[in-house]
C-alpha cells in the first residue's frame, strides 16, 4: 500500500491551515476551514470546555495509539481532566488560552503529525529577517520576551517526537514569521512587534501584514551528472508524484546509463515530505527484485485496528536497471515521506545515507484527518495510522545516517566517500 503522509512539512505542519498551506496530502476529513476567531476573543468557560472536550473525544475516536498502547488512555485522560478543571475555574477564556491548552493536550501523544493550529493569520512584514537571526544565533528578544524563553514555550505547544526533538527547534524559526504563533508565544502583535538583535542591541520594529511572506518555491526535482567522479545526483525537493517527476527520473537514469555512471545519490536535504509513491517510482530504476516500504502499518477504523505486516513489494524494474551504488543525502529538515525514502534505501540494504538525522522517526504516526473546533474554529489534525520501520530491530531508533556529517557538507563527503 502507498502511504500519503501529510508533511507536517515546513509550514504545512507548523501552520497546517494557518494561512498558506503549501501542500497537504492525506486529509480525509474537512479541509475547507473557516478562519479561527481572533485569538483575543473571549469565550465562556462552557464554550472553552466544549472545544477542549471536542479535541479529547475526536483524538480518542481517531488516533490509533489508544488501540496500541495500553497506557495511552490514562495518560491522555489525566492531562485532559487537569486542563478542563483549569478552564472550569475561569469566567472567560480567550481563544489563545484555549489553543494553548488544546495544544498541550495533543502534545502528550508525542506525535509530530497531530497538532492544533489557527486557521488564517497575519504575517510579520520582513519576518524572514527574524528567522535568519534565530538561525544565526543573533535573535535576543521579541516584545520583551527572550528568544530562549519563547523557544521553550514553543516546544510545549508544537508536537514532535521526543527522540528527534531538534525538529521543533528548527521549526521555531519559521513560526516567528506568523502572527498567530507569535501571539500564542506571548507577543502582542496588535501594533506590530519590537525585536532586539544581538549585533547592535537596538530595537527594530516590524509591522504586521496580510500578505504572506514571499517564498521561493524550489523546483520539484533536478539532476546533475559528475563524470569525473562517476556520480549522478538527483535532487528531490518535494515527495510529489507528477509527470514532471517521472520525466526527470527517466532523463536522469538515461544520462546515468549513457555516461556509464557507477554511483547515484538522491538529495533529500530540502525535502519536507509528501507521498511515498515517489519511492516506488524511483526504485523501478534500481536493479532489485523486491523491497519493503514499511515494516508494517496499523490503520484506525472506528473502534478497530487494521494491521498489515511484512508486506513485500515486487519491483517491476525497467530494462537495464541501475546496478551501481546508491546513496541518500539528508538533513534535519528531511521529514515524513522524505525520511521514509532514506529509511527504505538504508533498511532494505539498497544503499547508504549520508548527512544529518532526519526530523521524525521511522516508526511513527501519520496520515492526518482534519477537523474544526465548534466554538473557536481552531483546527485539529489527527493521525489515524501508525507506520513501522522496515528494520524491526531498529524500530525504536531514529534514522541514523551511515555517515553522519553536517547537511551542507554531505555532498562533499559523498564525493570523498566514493573515491
Amino acid at each position: 500500500m502507498n502511504k500519503l503522509r501529510v508533511t507536517a512539512l515546513l509550514l504545512a505542519v507548523i501552520l497546517a491551515v494557518g494561512g498558506i498551506v503549501l501542500k497537504i496530502c492525506g486529509y480525509d476529513a474537512q479541509t475547507d476551514f473557516e478562519p479561527t476567531l481572533p485569538l483575543d476573543t473571549g469565550l465562556s468557560s462552557e464554550q472553552a470546555q466544549k472545544d477542549l472536550k471536542y479535541v479529547y473525544d475526536t483524538v480518542r475516536a481517531k488516533h490509533p495509539v489508544f488501540l496500541i498502547d495500553d497506557g495511552a488512555e490514562k495518560r491522555f485522560g489525566d492531562v485532559y481532566i487537569k486542563l478542563r478543571r483549569e478552564l472550569m475555574d475561569k469566567d472567560s477564556v480567550t481563544v489563545n488560552e484555549l489553543w494553548e491548552k488544546s495544544a498541550e493536550l495533543v502534545c502528550t501523544l508525542d506525535d509530530a503529525h497531530t497538532i492544533v493550529t489557527a486557521s488564517g493569520t497575519e504575517y510579520v512584514s520582513g519576518g524572514s529577517e527574524i528567522s535568519k537571526a534565530y538561525n544565526d544565533g543573533t535573535l535576543v528578544s521579541i516584545d520583551g520576551i527572550s528568544a530562549d524563553s519563547m523557544k521553550e514555550h514553543f516546544k510545549k505547544v508544537f508536537p514532535c517526537e521526543p527522540q528527534v526533538s531538534f525538529y521543533a527547534d528548527y521549526m521555531f524559526g519559521e513560526a516567528l514569521q506568523y502572527g498567530s504563533w507569535l501571539t500564542l508565544l506571548g507577543a502582542d502583535v496588535s501594533d506590530g512587534i519590537d525585536v532586539v538583535f544581538s549585533g547592535n542591541k537596538e530595537t527594530k520594529h516590524f509591522d504586521m501584514t496580510d500578505e504572506p511572506p514571499e517564498r521561493k518555491q524550489l523546483e520539484l526535482c533536478s539532476y546533475k551528472i559528475n563524470k569525473e567522479n562517476s556520480l549522478g545526483i538527483f535532487t528531490l525537493n518535494r515527495c510529489e508524484m507528477s509527470q514532471e517527476y517521472t520525466d526527470r527520473l527517466l532523463e536522469f537514469f538515461s544520462a546515468v546509463r549513457d555516461n556509464n555512471i557507477g554511483n547515484i545519490a538522491v538529495d533529500l536535504r530540502s525535502n519536507g515530505g509528501g507521498t511515498t509513491e515517489v519511492i516506488n517510482e524511483f526504485l523501478r530504476y534500481i536493479n532489485i527484485s523486491d523491497y519493503k516500504l514499511f515494516g508494517g502499518t496499523d490503520i484506525r477504523n472506528g473502534g478497530n485496528l487494521i494491521s498489515y505486516r511484512d508486506e513485500i513489494t515486487p519491483n517491476k524494474h525497467v530494462e537495464n536497471a541501475f546496478d551501481g551504488k546508491v546513496y541518500v543525502l539528508t538533513s534535519q529538515y528531511t521529514f515524513s515521506s522524505a525520511m521514509d525514502f532514506a529509511m527504505v534505501i538504508q533498511d532494505n540494504g539498497i544503499g547508504k545515507v549520508i548527512g544529518e538525522m532526519p526530523g521524525n522517526m521511522p516508526t511513527a504516526y501519520g496520515d492526518k484527518l482534519g477537523f474544526q473546533l465548534p466554538e473557536s474554529n481552531l483546527v485539529l489534525s489527527v493521525s489515524y495510522k501508525k507506520f513501522y520501520r522496515v528494520d524491526i530491530n531498529k524500530s525504536e531508533e531514529p534514522l541514523i545516517p551511515d555517515c553522519t556529517v553536517n547537511a551542507d557538507e554531505a555532498l562533499e563527503k559523498l564525493v570523498e566517500y566514493i573515491k
